[in-house]
C-alpha cells in the first residue's frame, strides 16, 4: 500500500510538469503582444523629455520598464517552431537594454549629452530595426515599432 501511495505521488508530481509546457502559437502570440502593449503603455507614461537633464531621468526610468518587460518576454514558453524566433527577439532586446544601460552611465544631464546621443543613435536604430524584423518574423507585428 505504501508503495502504491508513493507511486501515485510520483505520477501526480510528474503530471504537474517541470515548467516545460509550451504555449500554442496563438497563446504565445497573444501573451507576447500583451507584453508589448504593456511596455508601450508604460514607456508612453514616462512622457517625452524636453531637456538633456530630463532625458537622463527618462532613460533611467525607461531602463526599468525595458528590463521588466524583457524578463516577462523571456519567460514565455513558445511552441517549438517559434523558439528560434523567440530566442532571437530576446537576444536583440537584451542588446538594446545593454546599450541603454551603457548610455545611462555616460549621461551628464547637460548639453554634453547632445553629442553623445547623436553618436549612439545609429547603433540604437540598428538594434531597433533588427528587433522589429525579428518580431515580424515571429508573427508579432504589433510588437514592431515601425
Amino acid at each position: 500500500m505504501r508503495r502504491l501511495t508513493l507511486l501515485a505521488a510520483v505520477v501526480v508530481l510528474a503530471g504537474c510538469g517541470g515548467g516545460s509546457h509550451r504555449l500554442s502559437a496563438k497563446d504565445y502570440r497573444a501573451k507576447a503582444t500583451r507584453i508589448c502593449v504593456d511596455a508601450k503603455r508604460q514607456t508612453d507614461a514616462l512622457g517625452r523629455p524636453d531637456t538633456t537633464r530630463q532625458f537622463k531621468v527618462f532613460i533611467t526610468k525607461g531602463i526599468v520598464v525595458i528590463d521588466r518587460n524583457v524578463r516577462r518576454f523571456a519567460a514565455l514558453k513558445p511552441p517549438a517552431d517559434l523558439q528560434r524566433d523567440h530566442d532571437a527577439i530576446v537576444a536583440s532586446q537584451r542588446r538594446g537594454l545593454d546599450q541603454f544601460r551603457r548610455l545611462a552611465t555616460k549621461l551628464h544631464g547637460d548639453s554634453r549629452d547632445v553629442a553623445l546621443l547623436r553618436a549612439v543613435q545609429p547603433a540604437l536604430k540598428r538594434i531597433s530595426d533588427e528587433s522589429d524584423a525579428r518580431f515580424r518574423a515571429a508573427g508579432l507585428d504589433r510588437c514592431a515599432q515601425s
